[in-house]
């Protein structure tokens, strides 16, 4: 066999070599489990967000309602300060009964607006301790967050490096190999995957079994270039 040929043949399959252990690197990579779980860190930390900005939408109704029902207060606790001056002044038994009974009515009135405010007070404090508990979640969702980025930076910085190293490898091969070979080489990379490259031993391809008849078997083994495979395509390094 021609060296030169020989030469080119094993170059084909150290690069294949090199780009299998390129893609299962990358594979590696994407697959590292850090990417899918800061993906649903942020998804839950999203929605703890959208809870706080429905918790403060509550607060500030209960404010509004606690702001009314102050008016309310102040209103009636007017109307009784002005009942009481006229019964004060009342002269006659049966007007002073009229307020009398009208003054206890605003009494009743103002009992029930001063519970009704100590309620929106208490489920204004409910919403902001909820609040405070959402906003506390979120933060320990961050943090995990950082740490799973840290370790992904970490484990994919030793992958890349790797990767950047194969990189480096197949550069040295494909420098060396005729531009024809090498377009035909990647042609087949990108249209069927996986080993393109593959021996000729003994009249049989290795990759996928086939053995020629004997005119495209002696074509094989005497071409002075890279034959295929008539069956599964893939370049053939005849080994002799």
């Amino acid at each position: 066999m021609d060296e030169e040929l020989k030469r080119i043949g094993d170059q084909l399959l150290e690069l294949q070599e090199i780009d299998t252990a390129r893609r299962k690197v990358a594979e590696q990579i994407d697959a590292l489990p850090q990417k899918r779980i800061v993906a649903a860190l942020r998804a839950k930390q999203a929605e703890g967000d959208q809870r706080i900005k429905l918790i403060e939408a509550k607060i500030a109704e209960v404010a509004g309602s606690e702001a009314d029902l102050g008016k309310d207060l102040a209103a009636v606790e007017a109307r009784i300060s002005e009942e009481q001056g006229h019964i004060d002044e009342a002269t006659d038994h049966r007007e002073a009964a009229v307020l009398s009974t009208s003054l206890d009515a605003l009494a009743q009135r103002k009992d029930a607006l001063e519970n009704k405010s100590l309620e929106l007070l208490q489920k204004q404090q409910d919403y902001e301790n909820l609040r405070t508990d959402t906003e506390e979640k979120i933060g320990v969702l961050q943090a995990r967050e950082g740490a799973e980025i840290a370790a992904y930076r970490e484990q994919a910085g030793a992958l890349k490096t790797e990767l950047d190293g194969l990189d480096a490898q197949r550069k040295a091969v494909t420098d060396t190999l005729p531009a024809d070979v090498l377009a035909r080489y990647d042609t087949l990379v990108e249209t069927k995957g996986g080993i393109v490259v593959t021996r000729f031993k003994k009249g049989k391809c290795l990759g996928c079994s086939i053995v020629p008849p004997t005119g495209q078997r002696a074509r094989i083994e005497d071409s002075d270039e890279i034959e295929a495979c008539p069956q599964c395509g893939r370049l053939l390094v005849v080994e002799q």
